[in-house]
């Protein structure tokens, strides 16, 4: 049976590599000695788009700079809008496909007299989303409550702040629409975090004000010239007393709610960002390493992670992210493994370098959790990939295929070679049948029998057809 379902493979790269190439990462990521593997389950970016921007929504124009993940959907925040005369959208795409489900026009009121709205979003800790505006200079700083499950969609302002300076991004934790919780407000080019507490769902009008006691590298030792954050800084909260602060080529360094620093890639600087080679190809001479912005932490599986945005637009291998695992629950960084850097050929060198943000989902595959990565760079493209723990490598056998195939052993089917895993749906003479470990059971069948797998979105099919 093998030797004919070989021959029938070699038939099937013309049909199924063009479509592989444009929404799938065609690197092959190797088991690590612990057993983890990351593999890709979608991306979309600049690089499989020829090189040009690529917008959530499709269409040219569009200004995304922030996403959430809620119930395996991602929401993207964008401060223009295609569709007149409203000036902000929501996009809402399919967490498993990267396909656009929803676009929603905020209504002009919520937004009213602000300077680009919807320009940032975040989720907090009760599955409440958020979005606010960017202030330039000198303006009304506001965060707003969204539900775009609702029709028409829902809204109601949470924070209302005069605020002088740049701001750009925010950050939230606890149950800000119905209980208690905090949001976290950088000042951008500063070494200020303004933190408003929230009691029962009400934000405090005066803030609470953080200062940074060191910047990583020292701001004076940095060969590019930036002010404390630089711009878009981003934050990641880790509990009620500690954060990450990720700012333009700085280093992501945990703090505690003092300002003060906690542990960071100072202390393991050769794994930092600032420290990847090779260096970019600069005009002007200037070291910018670490450009890119956006620090996850997560635990699975009883291991702790760390994903960092590490690779800006001015590398060879442009908007990368790097993911590390802890030594243990301390989570030191000193003691800290490399274990990825993905896309591994990068996602594009267009726009914004510095506007660069992933997102951790846990989800459950029937024995054990397996983390789900959303990735994304401001117009060069995102992503999906799954971190897998307690691999077992498999055999080499099916190395030397270049694309996807089904092969079959005596009475089960499955699909193997590059991304074999993004085929997640299986059908045996046009039924749709379940997989176990991976295998379709062709027990019982004789005769002509017709097979076909394809991914969640069915962008990608195979087909094989087999005589028992």
């Amino acid at each position: 049976m093998k030797s004919i379902i070989v021959c029938s493979i070699l038939m099937l790269f013309a049909s199924t590599s063009m479509s592989l190439a444009q929404d799938l990462d065609p690197y092959t990521y190797p088991v690590t000695e612990n057993g983890e593997q990351l593999k890709n389950v979608f991306l979309k970016s600049s690089f499989l788009n020829s090189g040009g921007s690529l917008f959530i929504n499709g269409v040219a124009g569009g200004e995304a700079r922030g996403f959430v993940e809620k119930n395996g959907k991602l929401y993207f925040s964008s401060r223009k809008s295609n569709n007149s005369p409203y000036n902000a959208q929501v996009f809402e795409v399919d967490g498993a496909t990267g396909s656009l489900l929803n676009t929603y026009d905020l209504p002009n009121e919520l937004y009213s007299g602000l300077t680009f709205p919807a320009n940032d979003i975040a989720i907090d800790n009760a599955g409440n989303i958020f979005i606010s505006n960017m202030v330039t200079t000198t303006g009304e700083f506001r965060i707003t409550y969204i539900d775009p499950d609702k029709s028409p969609l829902q809204w109601e302002t949470v924070l209302s702040a005069t605020l002088s300076g740049r701001y750009e991004t925010f950050e939230v934790f606890g149950d800000i629409k119905n209980g208690d919780g905090f949001i976290l407000v950088p000042k951008s080019s500063s070494n200020i975090i303004y933190k408003y507490n929230v009691t029962n769902g009400t934000a405090n009008a005066t803030a609470e004000e953080i200062k940074i006691s060191q910047f990583f590298p020292d701001p004076v030792q940095a060969k590019a010239s930036i002010t404390g954050f630089g711009q878009s800084p981003r934050l990641h909260i880790v509990s009620n007393d500690y954060f990450y602060a990720d700012g333009t080529h700085r280093y992501p360094v945990r703090y505690n709610m003092a300002g003060m620093a906690v542990d960071g890639f100072q202390n393991n600087v050769a794994l930092a960002p600032t420290s990847m080679e090779p260096k970019p190809e600069r005009a002007d001479g200037d070291d910018k390493r670490g450009g890119a912005n956006g620090v996850t932490e997560f635990e699975l599986n009883g291991k702790h992670y760390l994903i960092v945005a590490s690779a800006n637009t001015d590398f060879v291998t442009p908007q990368q992210f790097d993911l590390f695992q802890f030594k243990d629950d301390k989570k030191e960084f000193g003691d800290m493994t490399f274990l990825y850097r993905f896309p591994n050929a990068g996602m594009g060198k267009q726009g914004n370098g510095i506007v660069s943000i992933s997102n951790v989902q846990i989800l459950n595959n029937g024995t054990e959790d397996k983390a789900r990565i959303y990735i994304y760079a401001y117009k060069n493209g995102y992503g999906i990939y799954d971190l897998i723990t307690n691999v077992i490598e498999e055999s080499s056998e099916f190395d030397w295929l270049q694309a996807p195939a089904i092969v079959v052993d005596d009475s089960t089917a499955k699909v193997v070679g590059p991304n074999a895993d993004s085929f997640t749906r299986f059908y045996v003479n046009g039924a749709e049948v379940a997989l176990t470990d991976g295998k379709a059971d062709l027990s019982g069948l004789a005769g002509d029998i017709s097979l076909k797998a394809t991914t969640n979105s069915d962008g990608q099919v195979i087909r094989l057809k087999i005589r028992r």
